[in-house]
């Protein structure tokens, strides 16, 4: 199970039958819905990055070790 997955499943937990079907329905079309939105937030968060180390080496005294350490970030964003 993916992180986004996991963090949409503990803001919308599973129901009790009880509640009923269309509420039912309601709770997992809201987790889809958080799901999709977190998966596109860590995209975004990691274009970001991505730009960031574009501006970095396009500086005249280019810092290896930031670059390094915001890569660093993108692999374990996307390993996670």
């Amino acid at each position: 199970m993916s992180r986004a997955s996991e963090a949409a499943r503990k803001a919308y937990p599973v129901l009790e039958s009880k509640i009923g079907i269309d509420r039912t329905i309601s709770y997992l079309n809201r987790r889809i819905g958080y799901e999709e939105g977190y998966e596109h937030a860590e995209k975004d968060i990691i274009s970001l990055i991505e730009s960031r180390i574009g501006e970095i080496m396009g500086d005249a005294q280019p810092a290896p070790v930031l670059r390094a350490e915001l890569r660093e970030l993108i692999n374990k964003i996307e390993k996670q």
